[in-house]
């Protein structure tokens, strides 16, 4: 009887580690696009953004009006995928995105 016991525990031992390890290497990534300013400033527009590795730390302003680089799931990787990432976000949902902001120029 002990050893029945035993081997149950020793399997939910193994249950709960292997779910721990699992787990473990299911982080989510992301991918930053650096918005680029010009006539017509508009942070939903998704033309304005140029996939980038990492962020901008020249946006700093933290009041400004416009986004800097915003990072989202790493499958928002092309134009045409951020462009439906945006479809029922507002700029405030993308300001919230943001790393830091940047001042209309």
């Amino acid at each position: 009887m002990l050893k029945k016991i035993n081997l149950g525990l020793v399997a939910l031992v193994l249950g709960f580690g292997l779910i721990f390890t699992t787990s473990a290497f299911n982080s989510r990534t992301t991918t930053n696009w650096a918005y680029q300013q010009n006539s017509g400033n508009n942070a939903l527009d998704y033309t304005k953004y140029v996939h980038t590795s990492t962020p901008d730390e020249s946006c700093t302003e933290l009041e400004a009006p416009l986004p800097c680089v915003i990072a989202v799931p790493e499958e928002y990787d092309t134009p045409t995928e951020l462009q439906a990432f945006f479809v029922g976000k507002s700029s405030d949902d993308i300001l919230d995105l943001s790393t830091g902001r940047t001042p209309y120029q």
